[in-house]
């Protein structure tokens, strides 16, 4: 029986897709209405509600989930005592070795086994955790969280689009979604010109994909002057997207890029709107906090912070006050857009993708990647490697053309840009590997960053 709902309920089929929305559509509707509603809510409104939700979830983790009901006979207090959100975050931040070591003591009890469906993380920073979410309801929730984003670009869930992700099959059209999925790992010179000539028979309303694989796809196009016309909207997800891919791709397809934040563990959903590349938090989804290296919460506008989040939809596994290792930039900004829901000015990426200078600084990859990009017009592709502090490795696929001049350019500009804290050495490859999941990784890091002291 688990074999066969696995098949039929297959998140990553078309299938998949319609069963979910079908049987679970009242999960699927009344999730979309309530999330469209929250929407237009005031900010005052917001923390009422999401005070309601972290009251609810307290209480049902002290009586229902063993770990939590330990915890807080530990700290000698009941959820009770917890009166405030400044008495919420005197509660312990939970990292992923605890969740992992507990798993099933994080197992709500008032749930019934054939409820719970083992899932994990991609593993891309080195370890890939293992925790349950709740059959067929999380999917169901998901999806309408999607189609509000597919909506903010002017796009539908029912609009022919492409989607871009790690896949072993090169691509894939599923007819009940009407989707080409076409797989990141399988970009190679012999497949690109079948992917393009099948995206233009599709005629795409929108793309939806990691952000590294889009611009190679683009990159192509340009090369051999092909373009995709009536794009409404592309819509990045799964990677950090930095400026620099942002920008070319919206000159490239002449639409606007939206990206969206979250994670596995469904702690936090964040996306951009019609106006602004802020990330637009939903909070009905999840109550967030961004925290400094002490582990107190970030209050100044412009400084940056680890995101700490709760989620409101994970009852039978919950993660309260969960350490994301994402970085993220504090605003108390609004958006033009109107809407009053807690906003990230930016999200950096994972504390994994700091690098570490010889004196132990961590300094961001943002501007570093791109430069990297203009230093030479004849790389395929390139990754930035670390496992040592202050040194750097560029692992680069070479295209025709690439010399001396190419390395020179490219180490004076790394030297021009992170000083003496840093020395290059340079290492070519026939193709850059991906992660299990398909992504392509620019950085490597194999130091254990700590953002917390």
């Amino acid at each position: 029986m688990h074999k066969l709902w696995g098949y039929l309920f297959n998140e990553d089929t078309g299938r998949g897709i319609a069963l979910t929305t079908l049987f679970y559509n009242s999960t699927y509707k009344k999730t979309y209405e309530f999330a469209q509603q929250t929407e237009a809510w005031s900010a005052e409104q917001i923390q009422t509600y999401q005070w309601q939700q972290l009251t609810s979830l307290l209480h049902h983790a002290y009586k229902h989930v063993p770990y939590y009901k330990k915890l807080f006979k530990t700290q000698g207090m009941t959820p009770g005592d917890i009166k405030s959100f400044q008495d919420f975050e005197h509660l312990p931040l939970l990292g992923k070795e605890t969740v992992q070591e507990h798993a099933d003591e994080f197992k709500a009890t008032n749930y019934p086994p054939s409820a719970f469906e083992e899932t994990n993380t991609g593993g891309s920073t080195g370890f890939s955790l293992r925790f349950s979410i709740e059959k067929g309801v999380w999917f169901a929730k998901h999806l309408a969280y999607l189609k509000i984003l597919l909506n903010r670009g002017g796009c539908d869930v029912m609009d022919n689009s492409v989607q871009i992700i790690g896949r072993e099959k090169p691509w894939e059209y599923r007819p009940l979604s009407r989707t080409l999925v076409l797989s990141s790992y399988q970009m190679t010179e012999q497949n690109l010109p079948v992917y393009i000539k099948k995206i233009i028979q599709l005629h795409p309303g929108y793309f939806i994909g990691y952000p590294s694989a889009m611009t190679m796809l683009a990159t192509y196009m340009k090369q051999h002057s092909i373009e995709v016309k009536g794009l409404k909207a592309m819509y990045s997800f799964g990677e950090t997207i930095y400026d620099w891919q942002r920008e070319y791709l919206e000159s490239f397809f002449h639409c606007r890029v939206h990206s969206q934040y979250g994670h596995r563990e469904q702690c936090v959903l964040a996306g951009t709107c019609e106006k602004a590349n802020t990330y637009h938090m939903f909070p009905d989804y999840g109550y967030v906090e961004l925290i400094d290296r002490n582990g107190q919460p970030v209050t100044k506008e412009g400084e940056i912070g680890e995101i700490v989040a709760t989620g409101f939809h994970t009852g039978i596994f919950p993660f309260i006050r969960y350490k994301t290792g994402d970085i993220a930039v504090y605003t108390t900004q609004q958006c033009e857009c109107g809407r009053q829901v807690p906003l990230l000015k930016s999200v950096e990426g994972r504390i994994q993708d700091f690098m570490v200078s010889k004196t132990g600084r961590l300094v961001p990859l943002m501007g570093v990647l791109q430069l990297i990009s203009r230093s030479s017009p004849h790389m395929k592709e390139y990754q930035l490697y670390q496992d040592h502090e202050g040194e750097l490795i560029l692992r680069i696929v070479k295209k025709e053309g690439f010399s001396d001049d190419d390395v020179h350019q490219i180490k004076e500009n790394i030297r021009t840009r992170l000083g003496d804290e840093f020395s290059l050495s340079i290492e070519y490859l026939d193709s850059i590997p991906r992660t299990i999941r398909g992504k392509y990784q620019f950085f490597v890091q194999k130091l254990v960053v700590k953002y917390i002291l």
